[in-house]
């Protein structure tokens, strides 16, 4: 495979890895809130919305490390291989 090909890919599973975490801890909070609500009967937007912003307040404290940790590893390999990438004839 080329190498640019194996950085795209390298790319998109850092970004896959490091998404999919904050969708599903943001997806079950919404959705708890939402049976929250329908229990209570309360018709109020802000219930819904405050949980999922202090998830998201909450989420670069408690695991901004293990984030930035896929990046930085993901920004090593690309870096190492810049030489090759530059002079690598892509027509």
């Amino acid at each position: 495979m080329a190498i640019y090909l194996t950085l795209l890919w390298q790319a998109l599973s850092a970004e896959l890895s490091a998404l999919t975490p904050i969708i599903v801890i943001l997806l079950v909070t919404g959705i708890g809130a939402a049976i929250l609500q329908a229990a209570l009967q309360i018709e109020d937007t802000s219930l819904s919305l405050i949980p999922r912003l202090f998830v998201m307040l909450g989420l670069p404290l408690l695991g901004g490390a293990a984030l930035m940790h896929s990046f930085e590893t993901l920004a090593i390999d690309w870096i190492s291989h810049a030489g090759v990438l530059v002079r690598l004839a892509w027509g």
